[in-house]
C-alpha cells in the first residue's frame, strides 16, 4: 500500500515593516483544499508556521463550503507573535473542505511560510 502526502502553501513569504503598532494591516492567503477535499474521510491536517521577527496574530481558518464566500470562514487555530521567531507545527483535526492563513494586526517581520500538509 503506497502512501501519498500533499503540501500546499497557505501563505507565501510576506514581509512587512509598518514602523510600529500604528501601522498594522491584515494579509490573507489564498484558500487551499483541505484534507477532506481530496480524501473524503480524512480529517487531519498539519500546519507548519515559520516566522522571523513577526509581530501579529497568525490565524488559520477553515471552511465547510465547496465554494467559500466571505462569511463561510471560521478560525481553527491562532498564534500570537510578538517580535517572534517561530518554527513550529500544529495538527488540526476537522473534516474541512478549504483552509487559509491570515496575519491580523501585522506590524513587522517576515512570514517565511505557512504550509498545509496531509
Amino acid at each position: 500500500m503506497s502512501s501519498q502526502s500533499t503540501t500546499l502553501i497557505l501563505l507565501p513569504q510576506t514581509t512587512y515593516n509598518g514602523g510600529g503598532t500604528a501601522n498594522v494591516y491584515t494579509v490573507t492567503g489564498n484558500a487551499q483544499p483541505a484534507a477532506a477535499y481530496y480524501l473524503n474521510n480524512s480529517d487531519l491536517q498539519t500546519v507548519n508556521i515559520n516566522l522571523s521577527n513577526v509581530t501579529g496574530n497568525i490565524v488559520i481558518e477553515a471552511s465547510l463550503a465547496t465554494t467559500p464566500g466571505v462569511g463561510d470562514w471560521f478560525s481553527v487555530y491562532e498564534l500570537e507573535a510578538s517580535s517572534s521567531n517561530v518554527s513550529s507545527y500544529t495538527n488540526i483535526q476537522g473534516n474541512f473542505v478549504f483552509m487559509r492563513a491570515k496575519v491580523v494586526d501585522f506590524s513587522q517581520g517576515v512570514v517565511n511560510f505557512i504550509k498545509l500538509s496531509y
